[in-house]
């Protein structure tokens, strides 16, 4: 019975951390991309 329980919160635990990096990623990428054509512009004048 114990065993179960730490398999369900070892589940709970991998999935929030799954999730988070599903979001956390692709919205790293889009303000790093953002980020960068500023700095170009800002570099070009």
């Amino acid at each position: 019975m114990a065993s179960a329980l730490v398999l369900d919160a070892m589940y709970t635990d991998w999935t929030a951390v799954a999730l988070l990096l599903l979001t956390a990623t692709p919205l790293l990428v889009v303000v790093a991309t953002a980020a960068f054509f500023i700095w170009r512009q800002k570099s070009k004048r």
